[in-house]
């Protein structure tokens, strides 16, 4: 008696890099969506939540700085860091190393406000992945932590000087 195996082929589908992006933007704005009740009961909108976030990574900072992370022009992000500080969720104030400049930084409100955001995007991502393997998260956040090291370290810069 001979015992024969089968042997399922799995094909993998066409995908270019490019559709990483797309996957990325994607999923971005499906929890972005979905937060957007926590963000209205914060009083601010996406755009304010992105420039809180980058002024909470970056630490005191300029909004220059932070227009440059956002990929936009400082009078476009301006309106925004206006009203996080007209809410208290920021503080503007002269730097210590050049009296001239200004820099902005979260006040405890607004590292307050920042937390319970990240909370609602970590429950959202938590329903999201409930029947997803282990495994799966593990490589995805792998993955994605690679891409980002890619991006921003070495690599990036060599890829800057061939360009």
């Amino acid at each position: 008696m001979q015992a024969s195996a089968r042997i399922q082929r799995t094909t993998v589908p066409a995908i270019e890099p490019e559709d990483l992006v797309g996957s990325v933007h994607e999923v971005m704005g499906s929890v972005l969506r979905r937060i957007a009740p926590t963000l209205e009961s914060e009083g601010i909108t996406m755009g304010q939540f992105w420039a809180l976030h980058l002024v909470s990574s970056l630490g005191r900072t300029s909004l220059t700085s932070v227009a440059r992370h956002l990929s936009v022009a400082p009078p476009t992000v301006c309106g925004n860091v206006d009203q996080l500080v007209r809410s208290g969720l920021v503080a503007r104030h002269r730097s210590e190393r050049d009296r001239r400049a200004v820099e902005l930084s979260l006040t405890a409100a607004g590292r307050r406000a920042e937390a319970r955001i990240w909370r609602a995007v970590g429950e959202v991502m938590r329903s999201a992945t409930r029947d997803v393997s282990r495994e799966d998260i593990v490589t995805a956040t792998r993955v994605f932590r690679e891409l980002r090291t890619r991006l921003d370290g070495p690599y990036a810069t060599l890829h800057r000087e061939a360009a």
